[in-house]
């Protein structure tokens, strides 16, 4: 069954969720830039702050990380993860997390969060028995952080009940400092088999005591940012934390990368997050305002490095060269304008800072749309080497 037409959407991970989490940014995006220009924001469960924080990073966020971990999983154990029904039936769940909101006046405010807590569970539960059948320890910090982002959504929706009063800047840097340490594991992981793979000849450095400093960093910024930020341990971890990575960073350039898109998309996004933290560590002397940090590090290092991984794992788990085409490429230079627009230029000119915003949302949205027109079809249709 598997094999006809639209029905390999359920064969893997990444085919349904890399399309739900561009259809959802493209809607997110649409009415936050809404409320930017007209003040309008449906009837809903958040506040419309907490409700761009939450859906960005539990509703986009997560889909990616879900879609690109069932098929990692899947390749690193040699085990199934979750396919048709099963696969079908998390889709769905996924995606009552993301309608039940809008239905906060005739659902009670404890049943919208159970149904949107209820993912990240069973998430954990399909990786972790391929995971555990392996008995190999490597794969479990990917489990664990899973249980963090768990356990931080309980707390927004706590936090949304009025049940506690954490606030959603402190929950939001939290969800943040889980993603990117994500980030710096799999980069670690990925980048340096990308570039020897995709650039013959190339051959990246790698030191470990910099990896093993360039993780443990940003664990550290995880911690602090949320309770201690401007302290002078979050200082020193934010310079920790930038010259670390820029090292690691630099050790992985080789001559030629900017040629070849696949690669440059990865090395600007991870350029996104250190000049996110740089910013972060400029906004405790009121240098630069926090927000700009915050989205160098979001729009930036997480929209960055997402687009890029979902374009590459959709080419090559369909049989497909990995090379980007016009479109591609597009989407590429837009998501990066997107952020300059959003980070950079606001330095610079704040006086217009509205129409930043919304240049910078309309970058953003064609960015994921040119994903999504190009994709939809290669995510929907068989390996092209199985046809």
């Amino acid at each position: 069954m598997l094999n006809k037409p639209f029905c390999s959407l359920w064969s893997i991970g990444f085919r349904p969720f890399f399309l739900l989490a561009a259809a959802s940014s493209v809607v997110f995006m649409a009415i936050w830039g809404g409320l930017i220009a007209h003040g309008k924001f449906p009837q809903n469960y958040y506040n419309p702050v907490s409700w761009h924080a939450h859906e960005m990073l539990f509703g986009y966020t997560v889909a990616v990380l879900s879609g690109f971990l069932l098929t990692a999983v899947k390749n690193w154990t040699g085990r199934e993860t979750a396919e048709g029904a099963k696969l079908a039936a998390l889709a769905v769940l996924w995606l009552l997390g993301r309608a039940v909101p809008f239905m906060a006046n005739i659902l009670d405010g404890w049943l919208i969060a159970l149904v949107d807590l209820a993912f990240l569970p069973c998430l954990i539960l399909y990786l972790a028995i391929p995971i555990w059948q392996q008995a190999k320890l490597r794969n479990v910090p990917v489990l664990l952080l899973l249980l963090g982002m768990f356990v931080s959504n309980v707390l927004f929706h706590l936090d949304a009940l009025q049940l506690t009063a954490i606030g959603v800047s402190r929950l939001s840097h939290l969800v943040i400092g889980i993603i990117l340490i994500f980030i710096v594991i799999i980069a670690g992981r990925v980048v340096p088999f990308f570039i020897k793979s995709g650039s013959p000849g190339s051959i990246p450095v790698v030191w470990p005591l910099v990896e093993w400093v360039s993780v443990l960093s940003i664990v550290a910024l995880m911690i602090l940012k949320p309770f201690y930020y401007g302290s002078y341990a979050f200082l020193a971890c934010c310079a920790l934390a930038m010259a670390s990575n820029t090292i690691r960073m630099t050790g992985w350039y080789c001559k030629g990368i900017y040629r070849l898109p696949m690669l440059w998309v990865l090395f600007s996004g991870y350029l996104w997050m250190i000049v996110g933290v740089s910013l972060d560590f400029l906004s405790v002397f009121d240098i630069v305002p926090p927000q700009l940090a915050l989205h160098a590090m979001t729009a930036g290092a997480i929209g960055v490095l997402t687009l890029g991984m979902m374009c590459r794992v959709s080419l090559g788990h369909t049989g497909r060269a990995i090379k980007a085409n016009a479109i591609i490429l597009a989407a590429f230079l837009s998501i990066n304008a997107a952020v300059f627009f959003r980070v950079i230029v606001p330095l610079f000119i704040p006086s217009d800072y509205t129409l930043w915003l919304t240049v910078s949302s309309g970058l953003w949205l064609m960015a994921f749309l040119l994903f999504f027109i190009y994709f939809t079809p290669v995510l929907l249709r068989r390996r092209i080497d199985e046809a």
